[in-house]
């Protein structure tokens, strides 16, 4: 593993062993299991994850297609990643929100003046997200009982902590080696248009190059 990921490494541990203790909580209202892939939608990860699950592959990945080619038995929408059972072919690489969905997750929610601009409110609202096929089961007055600042993650902490990683990794030799290449067009022109614009690289841009 190289110096550069080892920041990234340690979250990731924090994070799957906070799963982990919340999917054993949560086991009787989780319907997540292998070859499910409904919520494997085709995302954009930060620097950091990218460079981690190509470094984590290590070698090409068989039945990739090239971007911007539909993937052969679901659709263009799904992640390239998913092989032909809908299964991860990067599950032990996957990046933070693939770790956490399903969970249930809580969420800043924020609002903006016309000019487009975030509003700071004096009482911030939060919204709880999961996958609709699980808690299917839990009645709207258990909700308080299920749902407790102990049995969710909140994403805005785990967010907040994911970029200040990433910023580390970009001033690192490997970051800038890793940016300089997607500038350079060597992931694709939607990898190269997507990180100016919002600094995230899609994860279809990722399937048909490796370092």
């Amino acid at each position: 593993m190289t110096a550069s990921l080892l920041p990234y490494r340690r979250f990731i541990k924090e994070v799957d062993a906070l799963c982990d203790r919340l999917g054993a909580i949560h086991r009787t209202h989780l319907s997540c299991r292998k070859g499910c892939f409904t919520c494997c939608t085709d995302i954009s990860v930060l620097a950091v994850e990218a460079f981690s699950i190509l470094r984590g592959v290590g070698t090409p990945l068989l039945g990739i297609p090239e971007e911007g080619k539909a993937f052969e038995n679901i659709n263009a929408n799904y992640c390239v990643f998913l092989d032909l059972e809908g299964a991860c072919k990067i599950y032990p690489y996957r990046p933070l929100i693939c770790r956490t969905h399903g969970l249930p997750l809580l969420y800043p929610i924020l609002e903006y003046d016309e000019a487009g601009k975030e509003r700071a409110l004096e009482e911030p609202a939060w919204q709880l997200f999961y996958c609709d096929l699980n808690f299917q089961g839990v009645e709207d007055e258990e909700m308080e009982r299920v749902f407790t600042p102990e049995t969710v993650l909140n994403m805005e902490e785990w967010n907040e902590q994911l970029v200040l990683i990433n910023e580390g990794f970009r001033g690192s030799a490997d970051g800038s080696s890793f940016l300089k290449a997607i500038y350079q067009g060597k992931f694709g022109e939607r990898a190269r248009k997507e990180l100016f614009q919002t600094g995230r690289i899609p994860l279809s841009s990722l399937g048909w190059v490796i370092l």
